[in-house]
């Protein structure tokens, strides 16, 4: 995903202003349904897929290829945790957002976690950071982000609200992971190594246990 221009974040500022003061049911929500300390289902969405490639890395390699592996890679480590996995895509098809955000929605015990590799026109930009639209999506993004931070040496960018549609879209607990950087010729050789993206697949695991306050099986 490319890094938002400081334009466009000030313009999601204005909307996000004008949304909380003309339209207070757009307000910021607590998610319905799923309990952040007793959810079963995951839902793990690989983003982009299908004609839209994502970013594209120094490599050449495209994002979608990335998100799709990881989530692979996330999917039997959560399963063993006790977890009911759900993927909003499979292989390589373009899935719209608000199917996206629909599949968590029909499941009442579920989180969402969006799975994205960052770029930037700045070819120096790297690091880590997690995103989220209300409260309880706060607790689960800073979870993942802190059990992200061993994985490897990079600059960690925090943990940031956003109005992204699969955030602010879900009525479910919700994270977008931007992962790093293949923008970034360094780091994209670190990412490009399927061990780290093993490594990234493990820790994610850990912080969604992490916030469901088991460290290991919901059950």
């Amino acid at each position: 995903m490319n890094t938002v221009s400081k334009t466009s974040l000030i313009f999601q500022g204005l909307l996000l202003v004008l949304c909380l003061f003309l339209l207070p049911g757009c307000a910021l929500f607590e998610p319905e349904g799923s309990n952040l300390t007793n959810f079963h289902t995951v839902v793990l969405d690989a983003g982009h897929g299908g004609y839209d490639h994502g970013t594209v890395a120094v490599s050449g390699k495209e994002e979608k290829l990335l998100t799709l592996d990881l989530a692979e890679r996330l999917k039997p480590l959560l399963e063993e945790k006790g977890y009911h996995v759900i993927m909003t895509r499979s292989n390589d098809t373009f899935i719209p957002l608000g199917e996206r955000t629909a599949i968590a929605n029909a499941h009442p015990d579920a989180i969402f976690v969006s799975l994205h590799f960052n770029s930037s026109p700045n070819r120096s930009a790297s690091g880590i950071e997690t995103y989220y639209y209300n409260r309880a999506s706060q607790r689960l993004a800073s979870n993942i982000f802190r059990e992200l931070l061993p994985v490897y040496k990079a600059h960690h960018r925090g943990v940031k609200h956003a109005v992204y549609y699969v955030l602010h879209h879900n009525r479910r607990p919700a994270t977008l992971l931007e992962l790093g950087f293949i923008s970034n010729r360094r780091e994209n050789i670190i990412l490009q190594n399927s061990t780290t993206r093993q490594h990234l697949a493990e820790h994610i695991a850990q912080g969604i246990a992490t916030t469901s306050g088991t460290k290991g099986s919901p059950n």
